[in-house]
Parts: C-alpha cells; structure tokens; sequence
C-alpha cells in the first residue's frame, strides 16, 4: 500500500472519530431559539449536516483500502429486515405518508450504525466517556436553570436542559446513567484493557485514562443524581431505579448471594414477598404522585387499543400516530359522553408507550420484526474480554425500554443516538459474525472506487442541499409563527407560501398556515389547506379553524360538524364549546345556543383562567338576549 493511501487512511479514521466525538458530545446540547421547536429542529439540523461530513470521511477510508472487508452479525441482519419493513410499509403498504423528522433521524441513524459498526473497541470506550460528559453538561445545565441562571425551554417549567420539556430531558439523563454507573463499576477493567490496547508505556497518558476513567463517569453518577429528582419525571425514576438494581446484581450479586443464604422455604418466601411489597408500594406512590397525568396516560393506552384493532397487520404506517388518534378519542368521547376521562383528555402527538405506539405505526407484522431483533440483541454472547462491555449495554437498552413504556424516547434523537450507539457496541463484541472479505485487482479496485466517488459524491451534495432547505425552511416557519403572534398576517402568509413546497406535507405547519388563512378571511383557501392538514394530523385547533370558515362561508352543517368534533376530541375544553354556541347564536338557532350556553355554564372547569370567565360572561348575555333564566333547563 502506497504512503499516500496509508496516511489518507488515517487521516480519514481520525476525521470520524473527532465527527463522532462531536456529535455525542454537542448534539444534546444543541437547542436553537431561531427555528420552529428549536429544541427539535436544530438538532436534526446539526444531525444532518455531521451524518453528511462522516459520509465524505468514511468514503475516503473505503476507497483508500485495498481489500473489501464485510463483517456483519444475527443482529445486524435483523435491524436491516426492520429498518426495512418500515420503509416498505411507509412508501408502498400505506396510502399516505407525510414529512417526519423522525424518518429522517432513522435513516440518518442507520447509516450512524454502519459507521459505528466499523470503529475499534478502544475507540467505543471513548465515545461511551464521550456520552458520559455530555451528560454531564446536561445535567448542570440543568441546575442553572433550576436556579434562575439560565432560561428553561417552556414557560411551564423552570428545568428542561436543552429539551423541550422536562419529560424527555430526563430520559436523556436516565440514559446517560446506565452508562456512567456501568463505567463506574467496571472501571477496573476497562482501565486495564485501554491501557493494554493503547501500547503507550507514557506514565502520564496511563495516568490520564485512569484519572479520567475513574472520576468522570462518578462526577456524571453524582450530578445526574441530584438534578434527576427535580424533573419529576416518574418514568425516568424508574428506570434509573430498575437499571441500576440489574447492574448493581451484576456486580456484586448480592441478591444471588442473599437468596442463596436463605436456607429454608420460609426464608426465601419472606424475601419473595418482601420484594414484591416493597415494588408495588413504589409503584402504587408513583403512580398517585401525580394522578392526573397517570390516569391521563392509561386513557391513551385505552384508545390506543382501539387503533391497533382497526388496523393490526400494517399498523398505520410510520410517524402516523398522530395523524389519526385524535379521531379515535373523538369516537370515544361521542359514544361514551361525559365521563372522569373527559378531565385528563388533550390533544396527543404521542402514545406515552413507544411499544404500542409501533404496534400502531407498524402493526403486529412490524412487531414481530422488533421482538425478534430484541430477543437476538438481549442473546449477543460478547467475547470473553468484553462480557462487562456487554452488561453495561444491556443494562442501558433496558433501562431506555422501561422508560419507553411510559413516555416517548424513540422522539427525541439524543436518546435515540445513545441506544444506536449501544446496539452497535453490542454488535461489535459479538463472538458469533460472519465475515467476508477479498483483495480487488487492479482494474476492479478503479471501477469499484469510482462508482463509491460517484455515489457519495450525489449522496452528500443531495443531503447538503436538502439539509440547507430544512435548516432555511424552519427559520422562516418561525419567523412566520412570530408574525402570525404580532398580528402581521399578511406578512405570517408571504412567509408560509415561501416555505410551503418543503413543508406540504407537514400536518403542523398546515395548521398554522390554515388558521393564519382563516383569520385574514381567505375561507376557501384556509378549509383546502386545513382539509390537507387532517391527512397528517389532526387535532382540535384544526377542526375549529374549519369551523370558523365553513361558518363564514355559510356552510352551516359542516361548520356545526367540525365543532362538534373539536368537542368530542376534548370535551373538557371550553373553547371549542363556545365557538359551536356563538355558532348557533349567530346562525339563528336559539334553542340550541340556550342549552349549549346553559351546559357551558355548569361545566366542571379544570384550570380556571380569564378566558374562562369571559366565556362564561358570553353565555349569560346568550340567555339573556333570548330570555332564559340562568336555572332554565331544555
């Protein structure tokens, strides 16, 4: 090999790991205030752009080699089934699909996977510490806001990181501990094979790794410790607690070592049982820690159920949960009134259960695939020098799983990079691959980099050019967002048509641009786009949208339909109960604008506010102008 290609080589392996460094470390960080949902949008952006620069790098290092070498496991065979099937029942199973980030981030963290498939072990101990001290960062972070130093995210909440609320900026943390605690307890012998793979006999690097191996992952145990609490994020307790006890066992295996001491049948049913009070008593308090949210979440999964039975083979294709679960609680609510649920219902992006939420995206097809790569995944036999790698990353992708059952991880791509990351290390320790490998001639080694040159060449230029459009297209969105709140429609609409060919099929940005529509009095154009915005999603402020235009528009009947539906998607909200009575004042149907007003009126309100009581103000000169006393009953 010639000395050119074998520096370029290098040149290339080190451009990887600095990108790879840099995307751990700085992509959680990441939350810019210019885009729309900056705290989303901005790391997608970010994402984008690195998973472009490691392409270029890692075409360098394939063309630069002189021998093709693949070497792939059970589980990467079973990722690529899975990864696949989604894209096959998004594109070709499904009827619609429409624009997601989510999909982005999954095809960009696929090609991540292929990258990380092909570092060296050593280097994953680094980018695990990596992790760690992003963590870190989070974490104190954290704690500036917590102390008014810094500004949260969302009005409602004085912690988010660099998150949008404090529900996902603990999954992060969640995540990042089972990799610091499993460091911290196997730093012995990660220390030990560093040091021997490094073959660097300098007393001071041998120091650093110890020092740095040692004292960062507890300096991560202890600052995630204390920040962890404050974001009452009940799932993300669970997890910590539930993964730290498996990882803890490991170790020490004192549970082993406590039943194995328990020498008759009483002693280990007392323990048996000790075990299991102790675990429902926790789960009994977290649960009427908030009840509110709990029960909240336990009404979705009840819905949830219900669109899994409509479509169990297929799901409803990738990134469509939101576009028709607002439905189905709409369908609840109608056939089932007023009941408890009616307090604790809102508008829902999400299944609070990334297991069901699958289930309903995919199908029962698409689960079959998941199970089968989580049962080859939790079945990797790690070679014998990397059996703790191995219960560390085990240990982490269960503790992502538990929080997975009550909230949305698999939204929010810093988690998402973390769980890559630890499957792949799981597969790169795995003693069972197969692996195929041949030296090219002369003249195929030219053909086969210059198709390589080629490809890469199309597919960075294409993933610049469509990350610069995203990156354009959400500082405008913001911008017009921005408008629409001061009151400059005109200028919210220019904004929006300018952006509109990237964002078509963005249910959100419809919604926006549907209701700005409606308020400058462009009815025919706010219901073709609102009608566009349901095929991706749909939720109350789309349905009343359309009926403030059906109603200035004179098309009584689908106006009074489309908020009846925003009232059935969410009956506790008065809101939409009052468009549907001024509806009816105004259109002359007095009869039904007395009983409506008088319902209104008697409602339980959940959160008492000024709107509120300027509703309710309306409603009695409603049954004043028609000579209703306030007792009046229908």
């Amino acid at each position: 090999m010639l000395k050119t290609e074998v520096i370029l080589i290098n040149f290339s392996k080190v451009g990887l790991l600095v990108l790879l460094v840099m995307l751990f470390l700085l992509l959680p960080q990441i939350s810019i205030s210019g885009y729309v949902q900056g705290t989303i949008t901005s790391k997608c952006i970010y994402f984008l752009y690195t998973c472009s620069a490691l392409l270029a790098f890692y075409i360098l290092y394939v063309v630069c080699g002189k021998m093709v070498f693949f070497s792939f496991s059970k589980l990467d065979v079973s990722l690529f089934l899975l990864v696949g099937y989604i894209i096959l029942n998004r594109y070709v199973i499904q009827t619609y699909f429409g624009f997601s980030i989510r999909y982005l981030e999954l095809v960009g963290l696929s090609f991540l996977y292929v990258i990380l498939r092909n570092i060296s072990l050593a280097n994953s101990l680094w980018l695990l510490l990596t992790i760690v001290i992003s963590g870190i960062f989070q974490a104190v972070y954290g704690n500036l806001q917590l102390l008014g130093y810094c500004i949260s995210n969302h009005s409602g909440f004085k912690m988010t990181g660099s998150f949008f609320n404090p529900g996902p900026y603990a999954g992060f943390l969640v995540s990042v501990w089972s990799v610091a605690l499993g460091m911290y307890l196997f730093k012995i012998k990660i220390i030990s094979q560093l040091q021997s793979q490094t073959k660097n006999d300098s007393f001071l690097f041998n120091e650093f790794i110890k020092k740095a191996f040692e004292y960062i992952p507890l300096l991560g145990l202890i600052s995630i410790a204390i920040v962890l609490p404050a974001t009452q994020s009940r799932a993300a307790w669970i997890a910590a607690i539930a993964s730290s006890v498996i990882l803890m066992e490991l170790r020490y295996r004192f549970l082993s070592n406590l039943f194995r001491k328990a020498t008759i049948k009483f002693q280990k049913t007392a323990i048996v049982l000790f075990s299991v009070g102790i675990l429902s008593t926790g789960l009994f308090s977290i649960y009427h820690y908030k009840k509110s949210s709990s029960d909240g979440r336990i009404f979705i999964w009840k819905v949830t159920t219900e669109m899994i039975a409509d479509t169990p083979v297929f799901g409803v294709g990738f990134d469509r949960f939101k576009t028709h679960y607002m439905n189905y609680q709409a369908n609840y609510f109608e056939k089932n009134r007023e009941t408890r649920e009616t307090m604790v219902a809102d508008n829902t992006y999400y299944a609070f259960n990334e297991f069901l939420q699958f289930i309903v995206e995919n199908g029962l097809i698409g689960f079959m695939f998941l199970m089968v790569t989580a049962f080859i995944l939790f079945k990797v036999k790690a070679k014998e020098d990397y059996k703790y790698l191995s219960l560390v990353a085990k240990t982490g992708l269960f503790g992502i799983a538990v929080f997975a059952c009550f909230s949305y991880p698999m939204q929010i791509l810093p988690i998402k990079l973390v769980l890559v990351f630890l499957v792949s290390t799981l597969s790169n320790i795995d003693g069972d691959t197969y692996q195929l490998k041949y030296n090219q001639s002369k003249e195929r080694s030219w053909a086969f980099k210059t198709v390589i040159l080629v490809l890469g060449a199309i597919c960075i230029y294409q993933t610049n050019l469509y990350a610069s459009n995203l990156n354009k297209g959400f500082i405008v969105w913001e911008n017009a967002l921005n408008s629409h709140q001061y009151g400059d429609y005109n200028e919210a609409i220019s904004a929006y048509k300018s952006v509109y060919t990237v964002f078509n099929r963005d249910g959100d940005f419809l919604m926006n641009y549907g209701k700005t529509l409606a308020i400058v009095g462009e009815y025919h154009k706010a219901i073709e786009v609102l009608k566009q915005a349901k095929c991706f999603l749909n939720t109350s402020v789309i349905e009343t949208s359309l009926g403030d235009s059906y109603k200035a528009i004179k098309q009584y009947n689908k106006a009074e339909a489309a908020y009846q539906n925003a009232i059935n998607m969410i009956p506790s909200h008065f809101y939409p109960n009052y468009l549907l009575a001024k509806f009816y004042d105004d259109s002359g149907q007095e009869q039904k604008a007395v009983v409506l007003a008088q319902k209104i009126l008697s409602k339980k309100i959940k959160i008492p506010s000024t709107a509120i009581d300027e509703i309710h103000e309306e409603m009695r000169e409603i049954l004043v102008k028609n000579k209703k006393p306030l007792g009046f009953k229908n």
